[in-house]
């Protein structure tokens, strides 16, 4: 892991998540960089299989980590304007709370999502090791 950016985590098994990394990656430009969680030792990286199967990783270089919308939120919140400015709202405690119910239930559902494909609705697949 690069120790000067945070790392964001997504499904790379998931053809939707890979969609929305890419969009992410084209759109937002995010000061992070971003890997299939398949991709890397989430052992070294102190993220657990349950972590990754709860929504997108957000792990800062000091190894703190935030999951789902708590992730998004704070990716943006690290992004130019007005990405910027989305991430503050969404921290804040009423909207934070709303979506720390309904973001990860979106993504357990994923494979019934428009754009979706036979892959979201797979088992996680075993991470590197």
């Amino acid at each position: 892991m690069d120790d000067t950016r945070p790392l964001w985590l997504y499904d790379g098994d998931c053809g939707m998540c890979e969609k929305a990394a890419a969009r992410i990656r084209t759109v937002i430009d995010p000061p992070v960089a971003m890997s299939a969680y398949q991709d890397v030792d989430l052992n070294a990286l102190g993220v657990t299989d349950e972590q990754v199967l709860a929504g997108p990783v957000l792990v800062q270089p000091d190894g703190t980590t935030r999951v789902g919308p708590a992730a998004m939120s704070a990716m943006l919140r690290l992004s130019r304007t007005p990405f910027r400015q989305v991430g503050d709202v969404m921290a804040l405690p009423g909207l934070r709370h709303a979506l720390a119910i309904v973001g990860p239930r979106l993504y357990a559902s994923r494979g019934h999502l428009p754009g979706s494909d036979p892959a979201c609705t797979s088992p996680a697949a075993p991470h590197a090791a």
